[in-house]
């Protein structure tokens, strides 16, 4: 349900930059001064969808937001201060909190669930499913990497596997035997399929990829 939101939200406000440009273009709304003095709302907001994608990168999402929110007041001149300065001892701390604390920064996990559900935020992440009945599960990498190794998975009939990267990658790797069906929703962005399973054996597992690629990609290979 997270992540139907955080889609839901991108593209809608992808949608609303966009006819704001057009209104621009048709000089009915001064849509790019307006962007000069309140872009760093898009700091805020992605920490917004980080938080809201996934809760356990709330590290992120509030050194995002921290940094969103005074680099506005900033910007507004309510404070006057070096934002720039801040910057990056704030990141610098996000990291060592996120070291500690999820330790996700990166990791490589060998699992036999049924189900995954992975997520990687400013970092890598990269596991190996070995599951005898691998079912799919949900993938997210906002400014991050997935990599899943299903290579000795196993699925008894059909899996699905639910993607969101936003300014992200997220790499699959499957066996030359299952057939890939693709329904995901890019966003300048794309999908790139170099896995060999393309038989026309009907009983073949299918693994199901659905969801939305922003600014990112999705590779698929054996």
């Amino acid at each position: 349900m997270n992540q139907k939101i955080a889609r839901l939200l991108t593209g809608t406000l992808i949608i609303g930059f966009g006819i704001g440009a057009l209104l621009d273009a048709l000089n009915l709304l001064s849509f790019w001064q307006a962007v000069g003095s309140w872009w760093p709302l898009g700091l805020i907001i992605a920490g917004i969808l980080i938080f809201i994608n996934d809760m356990k990168q709330y590290i992120w999402a509030t050194t995002l937001i921290v940094i969103g929110v005074i680099t506005q007041l900033r910007t507004l001149q309510v404070v006057d201060i070096n934002v720039f300065s801040l910057i990056l001892p704030i990141i610098i701390i996000g990291v060592g909190l996120s070291v500690l604390i999820n330790r996700s920064m990166t990791r490589k996990n060998v699992r036999v669930q049924d189900l995954d559900n992975i997520s990687a935020v400013f970092g890598g992440t990269e596991t190996i499913n070995k599951s005898s009945n691998y079912q799919g599960g949900k993938t997210s990498a906002i400014f991050g990497g997935v990599s899943i190794d299903l290579r000795d998975a196993v699925i008894k009939k059909e899996a699905t596997i639910e993607v969101f990267a936003l300014c992200g990658g997220i790499e699959l790797k499957v066996p030359r035997e299952w057939r890939i069906q693709s329904h995901v929703f890019p966003i300048l962005g794309g999908v790139e399929s170099k896995s060999h399973s393309e038989k026309s054996d009907d009983n073949a597992p299918v693994l199901i990829i659905t969801g939305t690629v922003a600014l990112g990609g999705v590779e698929i290979r054996s």
